[in-house]
């Protein structure tokens, strides 16, 4: 049968075998991926594709996952197709750079991972992270850059010193040196008579020192006897100090084991108990102490009916931020007004106002919760109650009183706002007795002070307050 097939069929099958086999192999070495084959496409613009071929290898870390397949312009920049194997995964966060197998092999695309995490690039994605590399073109270039300014360097060397002119520079810095050289060698001659008397000098102070040396050695050895009895001294001041020493140890042994009063307070537990109580207290009373804020105050409201001025004098005891106890002396001058009736003839009366106790006191006691305050006790010499109100960072307050509920009488009521200028002067304004049923109710306006006590100190001394 094989006889009958002739030589041409015979080469013509081996060639097309040997075809077959070489697009085999060229398909397994470029990893099975042809344009047509399987796999995703992956776009990126770069500045410059030169170098780069079609069907060029696409790489990570040097393995190749996929091949070149188009490059076309795209807004004055290279659009480059890429086509990857179907199982490799690009990050979006991937970088893309251009490089060359050696110094003049065939360029290719590096893909350059960036982080695990980042989102998979899916087919007709954009890579848009682009690294550049210096290209073999641009390398030759600064070097051709580098070898122009190399020559034109020399060519000024050149020019310099090529020529008459350049001999003549030459043979003048070679005169300028040898004519130095003579004159450092001048100058050392004529100092040579100098240096000899240096070297004389140091001499003789060797010498000298060398005597002075001698001189005290000789005193050390006339006062041997002296220094002995330093020495002797000194021996009995040590033997004096260790037992100085000794005793102290002593001491201390004792207060180790308990004995005496300072061994007790040291190593007694109910001691220190004992003692860390009593400091305890004495510490809470001395905050208790400094705790107390005394103040002490005037005011002046002008009863707009009677045209009179009504005065007060307080004094203000606070032991606790939310509680104080308030004195106060009111100089009133409508007084304390009474009322009685008198039987003149049976079956006729007449009513009889007197006027009586115009100096007053009240007595308070306050607290307070949050904004309001509640105070109570002898308010203008009658027993009372009282509501205060602070607004504005308590800058204003709003005050309310009622006292002398007498029977014969309506209470005593009064109401009014105190607006606080600065840390020691304040206004008032209000209505006094406004439901007074014998015409005492009276608007009125006031000025006042207050001081603490540490401001009472700086008056009266000239020094600045003392802030415990």
């Amino acid at each position: 049968m094989l006889e009958k097939i002739s030589s041409e069929a015979k080469v013509g099958a081996f060639v097309f075998i040997g075809i077959a086999i070489l697009v085999y192999m060229s398909i397994k070495v470029s990893g099975g991926l042809e344009f047509g084959g399987e796999g995703y496409e992956l776009y990126v613009n770069m500045p410059s594709a030169i170098g780069l071929d079609l069907d060029a290898a696409v790489r990570v870390a040097g393995v190749e996952v996929g091949r070149v397949k188009k490059i076309e312009l795209e807004d004055n920049k290279a659009k480059i197709t890429l086509k990857i194997q179907p199982h490799v995964i690009i990050g979006a966060d991937f970088s893309v750079a251009l490089k060359s197998k050696g110094l003049l092999g065939e360029r290719y695309v590096e893909l350059i991972p960036g982080s695990p995490g980042s989102p998979t690039l899916m087919h007709g994605d954009r890579l848009t992270r682009i690294t550049s590399y210096t290209d073999i073109e641009t390398l030759v270039t600064v070097l051709n850059n580098v070898a122009t300014d190399l020559k034109d360097i020399t060519s000024s060397f050149s020019g310099v010193l090529g020529g008459e002119d350049g001999k003549t520079l030459v043979t003048n810095i070679a005169k300028n040196i040898e004519d130095v050289t003579f004159r450092i060698n001048a100058l050392v001659k004529r100092n040579d008579e100098k240096i000899e008397h240096i070297v004389l000098n140091l001499n003789q102070f060797s010498s000298s020192l060398k005597d002075v040396t001698n001189a005290i050695s000789r005193l050390v050895n006339a006062n041997e006897g002296t220094l002995n009895e330093s020495v002797n001294g000194l021996k009995t001041a040590t033997a004096k100090l260790n037992e100085t020493l000794g005793k102290l140890s002593s001491i201390t042994a004792k207060i180790d084991d308990g004995q005496g009063t300072v061994g007790k307070l040291i190593n007694d537990d109910a001691t220190h108990k004992k003692i860390n109580k009593t400091l305890a207290g004495i510490n809470k009373y001395i905050d208790k102490a400094e705790s107390f804020r005394t103040y002490v105050g005037y005011r002046a409201e002008y009863l707009t009916e009677s045209s009179d001025t009504k005065s007060y004098f307080s004094l203000r005891v606070q032991p606790q931020k939310d509680k104080y106890y308030l004195i106060e002396v009111i100089d009133d001058p409508r007084g304390s007004v009474e009322t009685k009736t008198v039987e003149l003839t049976p079956g006729t009366s007449t009513v009889i106002t007197t006027t009586t106790d115009k100096v007053k006191f009240s007595a308070q006691v306050a607290k307070r919760f949050h904004n309001l305050v509640i105070r109570g006790g002898i308010i203008e010499s009658t027993g009372g109650a009282g509501l205060d109100y602070y607004f504005l960072k308590d800058s204003l307050r709003f005050t309310f009183e009622a006292f002398d509920f007498d029977s014969d009488t309506k209470p005593h009521l009064k109401a009014g706002l105190k607006l606080h200028l600065g840390k020691y002067f304040h206004m008032a304004a209000g209505y006094d007795d406004f439901i007074s049923d014998i015409g005492l109710e009276s608007a009125y306006f006031g000025l006042g002070f207050e001081f603490e006590d540490d401001d009472i100190k700086y008056l009266l001394s000239g020094g600045p307050p003392i802030n415990m």
